[in-house]
């Protein structure tokens, strides 16, 4: 009995956790699937820079502007764009044309669409893209394999790299060139784009156990780019579990599981299209997501017992499964692509307690820690962190921001990661800059600024910080008035490098909060 109490609580927690990510989750733009308008129409683009400055009527505002990786390089297209399509066909077709756009020519050399749908599908139905036919491949399914075909997709591409993603979702360029940039430092593991609310389950059933499990479960469908071996891979490790049909079809429950290792996962910046009828509705879908978890998570434990037990080499029998991945230790580092801008944002401000433990005794447990974890932290907690994640720090909005839910420590920083060297220029000057309250002023006035070519080497500038008040207020606290807002900058004197960073270099008595509305890099001529 006082174990079914414990669940029952338990699930309590998680229903008022879910009506909270309803009411609390950050607005996100919303495209209608049959509107006229193009899907990025309004929003920040490669051809819709965003302001480089909130100041009205200064010289600064007037000769700045924001540095951007967004323009076309040279490299060559290496990546296989994979959509499924079910019951959304004009968001389909609205995110094959912005995925054929000239803005990713040097970055997706192929585009797949899987049907799952009985109605067959031609290539008229995308005519008005302008995506050419050898471009656009339109695969209609036998049947419906479900989320299994992106990794059949996958497999069967001639790339290096899969960007994955479903049909309800829209991921703006300069995104998807940022994922690309950034895999090439990791090109043998997944990077998932998530909503905050995903991060936080991603996070929370991160699962650590003495047997060598180190996982979690990430989904796929908000924007993922892997290479194309590891879909190769997970395929060859499901049929060598003899996986049935159903665990094939339900793939998506089992890919970062499998992996054994921690889910790279970003805050996104991801537009709803809406439409259609999802695949998982309700109280029921979560259940079967939640048996295909645990039963992920099962396979993993019996399969790195036979490793264990076992004198034959993991490659050649366990494909795809990371046994000697290290335990990552110390304060996650929290990542969310910059909208408007091919830019990262990294911060290792916590987000969560530190007090929130991952170690388990059996990977099974997966689900339930999840829900121990919702109930140490609270309502309150919960709310904090899909009100202000990170992403909303480079979303090109000054209505929104990221608040650190603790104090800020010595040793905090936040940096943006420009993917490429700036270049230089004799006449020009780079700025490190970010739009904030009065309280975190405080803060960067003990922070050091610094840039790297690598971010191994590091060069503190040697410019003092400017604060100037904006006409913007910022949003209101449970106990005060909004106030003005204040765009604070310092000079780099580095004007060829990639990686800016602002590192907090003291605890400050009088314990301020982070908040940042904007962060941003800008030249001034």
């Amino acid at each position: 009995m006082a174990r079914r109490t414990i669940i029952f609580r338990c699930l309590l927690t998680a229903c008022a956790v879910l009506f909270g990510v309803h009411l609390f989750s950050r607005q996100r733009t919303h495209v209608p699937a049959d509107s006229d308008q193009t899907p990025w129409e309004g929003l920040a683009s490669p051809s819709r820079p965003l302001a480089a400055s909130f100041l009205v009527g200064t010289n600064r505002s007037s000769n700045a502007q924001r540095a951007s990786s967004v323009s076309v390089s040279r490299s060559y297209p290496d990546v296989t764009a994979v959509i499924l399509n079910w019951s959304r066909l004009p968001n389909v077709v609205q995110i094959v044309s912005l995925l054929c756009g000239p803005w990713l020519e040097d970055v997706i050399a192929e585009i797949v669409v899987w049907n799952n749908n009985p109605k067959e599908i031609t290539y008229q139905t995308f005519a008005k893209t302008g995506c050419p036919s050898e471009k656009l491949k339109i695969y209609n399914s036998p049947h419906n394999i479900y989320f299994q075909a992106r990794y059949v997709a996958c497999e069967q591409a001639t790339t290096r790299f899969c960007f994955l993603q479903d049909d309800d979702y829209l991921i703006m360029p300069e995104v998807i060139r940022t994922l690309h940039a950034r895999v090439f430092g990791t090109p043998d593991h997944s990077i998932h784009l998530l909503p905050p609310h995903e991060v936080l389950s991603t996070q929370l059933r991160t699962t650590i156990t003495s047997d060598g499990v180190h996982t979690s479960s990430a989904w796929l469908g908000h924007g993922t780019i892997l290479p194309r071996t590891g879909a190769a891979d997970f395929l060859a490790l499901l049929h060598h579990l003899n996986a049935s049909e159903n665990e094939m079809e339900m793939a998506d429950n089992y890919f970062t599981i499998l992996n054994n290792r921690i889910p790279d996962v970003w805050f996104d910046q991801g537009i709803e299209l809406g439409g259609g009828q999802p695949f998982t509705v309700g109280m029921e879908g979560n259940e079967r997501n939640k048996i295909h978890i645990i039963n992920a998570s099962r396979y993993l434990e019996t399969l790195l017992n036979a490793f264990r037990a076992s004198d034959i080499s993991h490659k050649s029998k366990l494909p795809f499964i990371e046994v000697d991945t290290v335990t990552p230790t110390g304060h996650q580092v929290s990542q969310a692509p910059c909208l408007g801008d091919s830019c990262l944002l990294q911060t290792n401000i916590p987000l969560l307690p530190s007090n929130l433990k991952a170690e388990s005794h059996s990977a099974d447990d997966i689900v339930m820690q999840e829900l121990r974890s919702i109930q140490s932290l609270g309502q309150d907690a919960v709310d904090h962190f899909l009100r202000f994640p990170p992403s909303q720090a480079v979303d090109g909005r000054p209505d929104t921001a990221f608040r650190s839910p603790f104090p800020a420590r010595r040793g905090d920083f936040v940096s943006l990661d420009m993917l490429s060297r700036m270049g230089s220029a004799s006449d020009s000057t780079i700025e490190i800059t970010l739009l904030v309250t009065k309280e975190t002023v405080d803060i960067l006035r003990q922070v050091q600024f610094e840039s790297s070519p690598d971010a191994v080497n590091w060069v503190v500038s040697t410019h003092e910080l400017v604060c100037e008040e904006t006409e913007l207020t910022g949003l209101r606290g449970h106990r005060s008035p909004p106030r003005k807002l204040q765009e604070c900058s310092v000079q780099s004197q580095e004007t060829d490098h990639r990686f800016f960073r602002a590192s907090l270099q003291v605890d400050i008595p009088s314990s301020p909060h982070w908040m940042i509305y904007e962060f941003w890099i800008r030249w001034l001529a």
